[in-house]
């Protein structure tokens, strides 16, 4: 049986693990943002080895995180996960106009939810794209949906689109009132 300490490690670890994924970093490229050995980065990971203070303070800012983000907090134990109106965890501004709201913060799951706000005019692009699918569902307004190698899609109130996010992508409002699209990644990446 798994004393209350190692679980705790074991949680550090996956966490550990997700951002790392979320980021698209590789062990060594963490080990070298933190100053760490590679080798007891993949133990630390596997739960199978405490953190120091330092390290952690490290790990963390090769995350651009602090310290107590990546503890992992003792109520992770629910399976039922509430976020309640106006408590969603942040508000990112991408650009004049442009407002992502992450619904549920947790890298640990499956999907991440994100409010997407987009003012007239404005656009939200990835190039690059992600690892990865991305569900839309247009909440309000008008939505103009590229996705690399199909013509670009005019999605309205009510309207979905699902693709593989590793493909460059964008969601552009050319209408003349705000839009509010609810979209969901997997894997979750910090925004």
């Amino acid at each position: 049986m798994k004393s209350k300490a190692d679980a705790g490690q074991s949680r550090l670890g996956e966490r550990l693990r997700a951002l790392r994924q979320a980021r698209g970093m590789t062990l060594q490229q963490l080990a070298e943002a933190s100053q760490c050995s590679r080798s007891f980065l993949s133990m630390l990971e596997r739960g199978q080895t405490d953190v120091s203070a330092t390290l952690l303070q490290r790990l963390a800012a090769a995350f651009e995180l602090s310290a107590a983000d990546l503890l992992p907090g003792e109520g992770h134990t629910d399976a039922l996960k509430i976020v309640r109106h106006g408590e969603a965890p942040r508000v990112v501004e991408l650009g004049p106009g442009v407002q992502v709201q992450v619904l549920f913060n947790d890298l640990l799951q499956k999907i991440q939810p994100v409010l997407l706000v987009l003012e007239p005019a404005t656009e939200q692009r990835n190039d690059t794209g992600h690892a990865g699918e991305e569900f839309v569902y247009v909440l309000e307004g008008e939505l103009q949906l590229t996705v690399h190698g199909s013509p670009t899609r005019t999605l309205r109130s009510g309207d979905s689109a699902y693709y593989p996010s590793a493909l460059p992508h964008c969601l552009a409002n050319a209408a003349r009132e705000r839009a509010r699209i609810l979209t969901m990644s997997t894997p979750p990446r910090i925004v």
